[in-house]
């Protein structure tokens, strides 16, 4: 079993071999001491230290070849027919035959000849163009395999890699023959040719499968086998040379692919209407792919189909299909394409985090190369004071695996769900308890279907059922994907399962003790605070006992907060605005209520934190302004509760104030977990509250 890093590693190390082989596939080519070079409609050889020499012919002393300026074409397939495709391929396997035996010569326009001496490439002889054609495919490679690794093994996500895949194998085959240094063997020439257009029409295909199957897979999975169908039948018919020309065997193919690559795009936009996220998600996806290819299909293809104009430089356009692959990854990152945005952000740390230490190494090998003593002593010390310990920080920080024992993820994970206790009475703090022990990449909860934990996908998941919460969670890729699941973390998680308990059980221990107490204290106010209210009623004058019948009243719906009983939203609020009606009126204030709720329960404390943060406002805008109409908007959706208290008759400088009232509001708010605020807009005053509500059903 090997780790989700460990794959992409391999994967990378692949590509990285693949490029190393193309370089000494490039060096090995023939190269001489003159320069070939078309000037007007003419061969042209530039010697060492020498005249430029007009080439009409070349001879190896007993037969003379012709020379003809589309010996230096940078890309063979655009010539009319295959005939004309063979016999370039020919004369090239002949020039490089009399290079290689040291027998060839040129023949001037005076017919005087001229020996052309064979060399060997170097990595100077490279020009810019083959590193750059060579360099785009390996990204565009590189960005599949980071796409293709981590993610779910579907139709879009392996097409998907495969148009990299096959960029790398064409671009990489065009980089090796467009940048020639003029000879080239006939055998390998075609066999690179070959390459090319198999790399073209696998592209194509794959790309067109693609479309086809993202985000929404293709009504048929016909339509995908259809796509590399056609690749396999275009590819016989262009190698086989069963067609006159390669705009019939080669170009109309790539083509036809392509676009009915374009209507899966269109049928995708038309199906998911009323789902927007796959519609960004296939804009995006669209834009890329057009940006990467229309380049490419004007200056190339259609030219070389409609033989109206002379290409443009192929090893150029090339790199406009690193757009497309740029594209995708920016579209990883602001889309979500592929569900991959956590994933590429720390695999690409990991991956810059190894570039910069590799970098680093190469640099003090280059400084240990130099002579003198001095350097030397100087590079040593610097080696072994400065660069060794920080590199080893580095490592140490960037890829040795952090196995946590007992004491570490216990100081992690205890916080974390004591934290989340605290804040929300519905959650128990398996989420962020998990994360902070396995560090996983990405974390997902499930229906709770077996009770043990289990290992699956070859140590790539590890599930764990919460019995508590009725739920299974799925941990994919521990450590950030440096390593697998194994033994030892079915250990670790069923020890914090049972840390899951027992915090619930001292949860639970502690709000039964906060119940007892809180019954206590009832009793206490019932028995004896009631009843020196009860007499203080009997003994007060008419003008005092609506005032003692009030207090009554409050202490009566304190000792029903304080009982611990729930009730539903509906109910809460009809309390709510009979109350403020009544207050309403015997101020003479018009009210607006207006509300919208779910079937939801408040707890008793809920109800009561509530009821006073209602009850504070509206005394703070019936008693303290000269109020004429009150506004209450009250509603409930997703799981939150929004109270908006408004009221007019405010003055400028009673706006600025901020009394005591305001902060107890505040702390209330605080107290469930919610927000308070307020804002003033000419003379009226507006306070917002906005608070979670635990998702009980009425």
């Amino acid at each position: 079993m090997l780790s989700l890093k460990t794959r992409i590693i391999i994967g990378l190390t692949l590509v990285a071999l693949y490029g190393f082989m193309i370089i000494g596939m490039a060096l090995s080519l023939p190269a001489s001491s003159m320069v070939f070079s078309q000037r007007d409609s003419q061969l042209v050889a530039q010697p060492p230290a020498s005249q430029p020499i007009i080439v009409t012919a070349f001879s190896d002393g007993t037969l003379q070849q012709p020379a003809d300026t589309f010996l230096l074409l940078e890309e063979p397939d655009v010539l009319a027919t295959y005939e004309d495709l063979n016999s370039f391929f020919h004369i090239h396997q002949q020039l490089a035959t009399w290079l290689a035996n040291d027998t060839l010569f040129i023949i001037d326009d005076s017919g005087q000849s001229h020996a052309v001496s064979p060399q060997a490439r170097t990595l100077t002889h490279l020009p810019g163009l083959f590193w750059l054609q060579l360099l785009c495919g390996l990204a565009g490679m590189v960005i599949c395999v980071l796409v293709w690794v981590p993610a779910k093994r579907e139709v879009a996500i392996n097409s998907f890699a495969i148009t990299g895949l096959s960029y790398v194998l064409f671009s990489s085959a065009a980089a090796v023959y467009s940048t020639r240094d003029f000879f080239m063997p006939g055998l390998l020439f075609t066999g690179l040719s070959g390459l090319n257009h198999f790399g073209a029409l696998l592209f194509s295909a794959s790309l067109g499968a693609f479309l086809w199957n993202y985000p929404r897979k293709a009504p048929s999975a016909w339509i995908t086998a259809g796509f590399y169908l056609a690749f396999a039948i275009a590819i016989v018919i262009d190698q086989l040379q069963l067609v006159t020309s390669p705009v019939e065997g080669f170009h109309t193919w790539v083509m036809a692919i392509f676009l009915a690559g374009l209507l899966g795009a269109i049928w995708q936009w038309l199906k998911p209407r009323r789902q927007p996220g796959h519609r960004s998600a296939l804009r995006w996806v669209v834009i890329s792919i057009i940006t990467g290819t229309v380049f490419f299909a004007g200056g190339m293809i259609l030219p070389a189909m409609l033989q109206v104009a002379e290409p443009a430089s192929q090893g150029i356009l090339f790199t406009t299909f690193l757009l497309m692959y740029l594209g995708m990854a920016l579209g990883v990152v602001r889309h979500r394409l592929f569900n991959l945005e956590q994933w590429w952000f720390s695999l690409w740390s990991w991956l810059l985090g190894g570039l910069f230490i590799m970098l680093t190494d190469l640099v003090l090998a280059m400084l240990l190369s130099l002579s003198g003593p001095v350097t030397l002593t100087l590079s040593v010390a610097l080696i072994g004071w400065l660069y060794f310990p920080l590199r080893q920080h580095l490592w140490k920080t960037l890829f040795l695996s952090k196995h946590q024992g007992l004491e570490d993820w216990l100081s992690q994970a205890l916080p974390a769900m004591l934290e989340v206790q605290r804040k929300t009475q519905s959650e128990s703090g398996m989420e962020e308890a998990l994360q902070a022990v396995f560090q996983p990449l990405a974390m997902e909860r499930q229906p709770l279907t077996d009770s043990g934990i289990r290992i699956h996908d070859r140590g790539e998941t590890l599930n764990i059922p919460d019995g508590v919460a009725c739920q299974t969670w799925s941990l994919h890729h521990a450590q950030q994907g440096e390593r697998v699941f194994n033994r030892d973390d079915i250990r670790t998680a069923g020890l914090v399962l049972s840390l899951n308990q027992l915090v619930n059980q001292a949860h639970e221990a502690h709000a039964l003790g906060a119940r007892e107490e809180r019954l206590r204290i009832r009793r206490d106010m019932h028995d004896d605070l009631g009843a020196k209210l009860l007499q203080l009623l009997h003994r007060s004058t008419d003008g005092t006992k609506p005032l003692v019948r009030e207090a009554i009243q409050d202490l009566r719906d304190l000792l029903k907060g304080m009982e611990g009983e729930s009730l539903s939203l509906e109910a809460a609020v009809l309390q709510w605005y009979e109350e403020t009606e009544q207050r309403c009126n015997d101020h003479g204030t018009t009210l607006q209520w207006q509300t919208r709720t779910s079937a939801t329960v408040l707890s008793a404390s809920e109800f009561s934190e509530l009821t006073r943060i209602l009850r504070e406002a509206v005394t703070n805008a019936l008693k303290h302004v000269s109020t004429t109409e009150l506004v209450v908007t009250l509603s409930s959706q997703a799981g939150t509760l929004e109270l908006t208290i408004e009221n007019d008759g405010v003055a400028v400088d009673q706006a600025l104030k901020k009394g005591r009232g305001m902060d107890i509001m505040t702390s209330r708010a605080r107290k469930l977990g919610g927000s308070f605020h307020h804002e003033s807009h000419s003379d009226r005053w507006r306070l917002i509250l906005s608070i979670p509500l635990a998702s009980r059903l009425s």
